[in-house]
């Protein structure tokens, strides 16, 4: 009877001691998974990726034909003259219609001069940027390759009313989407 009281109590101490060393690697896988998961949610951010790209495609000459835009990179120890845009805040085109977006804009002039011209087309600029800007979607815009995009679009489509110079940038000052 002594014998098997020992032979009970040493099965449940190794049943006890075999639950412990599940538990702990279980613990410990736990831990392992979540510590990759926060890894690749930190590391698989595009943008700098595409900023990179965009960067290394400057410096390598490879500018637009015409030299419409230097944004993305360009060589910002030399800006010219800058004429601050209004705020915009527009709906974006969602299902739902409840995403917005707050963005102020400066843009970048080839000419002083051409301050004059944008203060009498104030409101055919301003018309321009809401209608290029509610165009968009929140995934158009959300990546760096988007806003880069929208930069582009914006500066083609001012410059078609332009006459005494034409805007070389573009810079968001303020970009938020709610």
């Amino acid at each position: 009877m002594a014998d098997e009281n020992k032979e009970t109590a040493q099965a449940e101490g190794k049943k006890n001691k075999l639950i412990i060393f599940i538990i702990a690697g279980v613990i410990a896988l736990l831990l392992i998974i979540g510590g990759v998961v926060v890894y690749f949610m930190l590391s698989s951010n595009p943008e700098p990726q595409a900023a990179s790209a965009q960067a290394s495609q400057s410096t390598s000459g490879g500018a637009k034909a015409g030299g419409a835009s230097r944004s993305g990179g360009g060589n910002f120890l030399s800006v010219g003259p800058m004429y601050a845009l209004d705020q915009f805040i527009v709906n974006l085109t969602t299902q739902s219609g409840r995403r917005y977006l707050k963005t102020s804009i400066n843009v970048e002039l080839s000419q002083p001069n051409l301050t004059a011209e944008l203060d009498t087309k104030r409101a055919v600029i301003r018309d321009t940027v809401i209608s290029i800007l509610s165009s968009k979607s929140i995934e158009e815009i959300s990546t760096m390759k988007g806003k880069e995009k929208l930069k582009e679009e914006l500066i083609e489509r001012l410059n078609e009313f332009l006459v005494d110079g034409r805007i070389v940038n573009l810079f968001f000052t303020d970009f938020v989407v709610q």
